[in-house]
């Protein structure tokens, strides 16, 4: 007990209201309590059976203190009140029992059965309620079960695994369950299955990883899917063309992240796999500048070492992808930079392509991956490399190549006869302008134009600040030539029907619409990427929300859980300082009593000689002035300083009392005494009879 308990009196009769009082002061073996009115008593500890202490914090207490606000988290959490007071009634009790105790406090009195059997089946669902059978009575467990045991104990690929499959319903707590599993076991897992980690807010450390080339073979496509994603994000500010951002993203600056330097090499990884990959395709569609440069690279030196047709299918389709990004204009690209590629990546195909017999396939994938180059880069590139090529069977070596409608193969052996026809000491550069202002494979390599986004490129978390530029009017104008680049009769002919002013407007018309048509088709690209944006923005957020949620339950578990744990701590010490009072209230009581006992004893001695001393002076001479009496009386005198009394006098008639009067010839109503008696505190309630008086029957005539 402790002051601010509540204390309840029953009442002696049915009919009476139970009286409420409020405990101010506890002390060892009693405590104060003060009434309705400002009367104080003190009750007696431990309290007796009539009165019943009501803690604070406890429901009875609110019940009696706020029932209003009580009714109300009632109705807002039934589950959690019942909990508690499950608890108050020792963490046992049938749905029954439960009931009854409920509309005591003044709770769900307006609710039926079928309320009552909803609300076992929501009781039972919580992790801290359980019944041994079914219809046995509901047991609150000391320790909340872990509803998440599976997931904790999957090894951390498979908990990543199942992290980044989407779930069909959210369960809370299997989301930061899974994070655990993975951050525990994050040592064994690899590259990308990190990035995925970090991805999915696992809470990781550093980035442990120092090497510089990956693999992702043998990762799922889900947990691909979300490092691709993650890329994505990172690398967003080099895929704008009108604002490029040099510096690392920031995201690349948190725990557990990869390094600025790791994000090349880990598109690398992605875009080099020889099998069919969804996430590898879309991460073909991220680098840009450098990185585009280095990726195709890679992607060649794949090619050239795998001989499965299908593996090759699949690099050749991401190659194409970043063939157009890596010889693109790119403000983080220097022209130099852009040139030694272009020079290198044209003379490694055409070196591919000269490769002896043996190692040949012709019509192979490798063919195909060198036609693709050859289409790709610029026209003086393709001249100049040709041109320092030192090979007899170049013609016959570019025969071999695939013959596709504006393919390397074509523009490869237009530019050797072109070559050809030089006199000797000719500039090729020059030849090269020229025709590249004159042929229709101008658009494919002979010009540099920036590329367009990608219709299925949505995975981009942020918008361009503006559609992409329109081509310049040389890079765009299409003008109707041969093969060899000279002028037709035909359009001599056209020539002569429309003057050169004509042409002219003409021409500066045709290149208005064309630039309104690369404004609204840039203007439609960023629209497309406004609505990518904002999808994985949603999905980011609601994401957020739901891992905010789980937190937010978690912490309401823990604090719940922390508020049991202390009321049972208080109700154990209050227990233990009850024993402990009840103890110190017993030996005290024991003590007193031996005390009184011992002091009794000693007072019957003394009251026994003084009887004997009685009886020698009244019997052995009447005179009262003899030194008996006095010796008697002097005795008597110290005596009562003890609370020791006399019982009668000699020869005097009183009514017998059994108590203090003993008889040897029988008890009558009078009787007289014939030897006084002795009592400690005689005349009290508390009187004791130490030795009774020795009385006989009185005489009447």
């Amino acid at each position: 007990m402790e002051s601010g308990y509540l204390v309840i009196r029953r009442q002696g009769n049915s009919k009476g209201d139970d009286c409420i009082g409020t405990v101010c002061q506890v002390e060892d073996d009693n405590a104060v309590v003060q009434w309705p009115g400002g009367l104080r008593t003190r009750i007696p500890l431990p309290v007796p059976s009539d009165i019943t202490v009501v803690p604070v914090d406890s429901l009875r207490y609110r019940s009696l203190r706020d029932a209003s606000a009580l009714r109300k988290e009632f109705a807002e959490s039934p589950v959690s009140v019942l909990i508690k007071l499950l608890g108050e009634m020792g963490g046992e009790a049938s749905l029954k029992e439960l009931h009854s105790q409920a509309r005591n406090l003044g709770l769900a009195g307006e609710h039926n059965s079928t309320w009552w059997g909803r609300m076992r089946k929501r009781l039972l669902a919580h992790p801290r309620v359980a019944e041994a059978k079914p219809g046995a009575p509901l047991k609150l467990l000391d320790e909340s079960a872990d509803p998440f045991v599976e997931e904790r104990a999957l090894s951390a690929q498979e908990a990543l695994e199942a992290l980044a499959t989407p779930a069909t319903k959210r369960v809370q707590g299997r989301q930061q369950a899974l994070r655990k599993a993975v951050a525990s076991g994050a040592s064994e897992l690899s590259a990308y299955e990190h990035v995925a980690a970090h991805a999915l807010g696992v809470a990781l450390r550093s980035w442990p990883f120092d090497e510089t080339a990956f693999t992702a073979q043998g990762v799922s496509e889900k947990v691909l899917a979300a490092v691709v994603e993650f890329l994505a994000e990172v690398t967003t500010g080099q895929r704008r063309a009108k604002n490029p951002v040099a510096d690392p993203s920031s995201k690349l600056s948190k725990p557990g992240a990869p390094s600025p330097h790791a994000v090349t090499p880990l598109l690398v990884g992605l875009v080099t796999i020889p099998v069919e990959s969804a996430a590898a395709d879309q991460a073909a569609k991220l680098p840009r500048g450098l990185a585009a440069q280095e990726c195709v690279m890679a992607v060649m030196a794949r090619v050239d070492e795998t001989d499965h047709p299908a593996g090759s299918e699949h690099l050749l389709r991401r190659g194409a992808a970043l063939l157009k990004w890596a010889v693109a204009e790119n403000s983080l690209v220097t022209a130099e930079q852009r040139d030694a590629f272009e020079e290198e990546l044209c003379s490694r195909a055409l070196r591919l392509l000269l490769r002896p017999a043996e190692l040949a396939q012709p019509q192979g994938p490798l063919y195909e991956w060198v036609d693709l180059v050859l289409a790709a880069v610029p026209d003086h590139v393709v001249q100049h490399v040709i041109a320092t090529t030192v090979s007899d069977d170049l013609k016959a070596a570019l025969e071999t190549l695939p013959a596709r409608p504006n393919g390397g193969r074509k523009r490869a052996t237009r530019l050797m006869t072109s070559l050809s026809a030089l006199p000797d000491g000719a500039d090729p550069a020059v030849q090269t302008l020229g025709d590249s202002a004159q042929t229709p494979e101008a658009g494919t390599g002979g010009g540099r134009e920036t590329p367009d986004q990608e219709p299925g490129q949505a995975i981009e978390p942020e918008d361009q600040s503006s559609p992409a530029p329109a081509p310049a009017a040389s890079s765009v104008r299409e003008t109707d030539t041969s093969d060899g680049g000279a002028d037709t009769p035909e359009s001599a002919g056209l020539a002569q029907l429309f003057p050169q002013e004509e042409r002219a407007r003409y021409e500066a018309a045709l290149d208005q619409e064309r630039a309104v048509a690369w404004a609204l088709r840039g203007e439609r690209d960023d629209l497309r990427q406004k609505l990518a944006t904002l999808q994985s923005r949603y999905d980011r957020a609601d994401e957020e929300i739901s891992t905010l949620r789980e937190q937010l339950g978690n912490a309401s578990a823990e604090l719940a859980d922390v508020a049991r744990r202390a009321e049972a701590l208080n109700r154990k010490a209050q227990r233990q300082e009850d024993e402990l009072r009840q103890g110190r209230q017993a030996g005290r009581a024991a003590s007193q009593s031996q005390l009184r006992q011992a002091r009794i004893d000693g007072l019957r001695v003394l009251a026994t000689v003084l009887a004997e001393v009685a009886d020698q002076a009244m019997h052995t001479t009447p005179d009262e002035s003899s030194s008996a009496h006095a010796l008697y009386r002097r005795v008597l005198a110290q005596a009562s300083v003890a609370d020791l009394a006399d019982i009668g006098t000699v020869d005097e008639e009183v009514d017998f009392d059994p108590l203090r009067h003993q008889s040897r010839t029988g008890s009558a109503a009078r009787v007289v005494v014939e030897r006084p008696g002795f009592a400690w505190q005689a005349g009290t309630a508390q009187e004791v009879v130490l030795v009774p008086a020795l009385v006989r029957p009185a005489e009447h005539e």
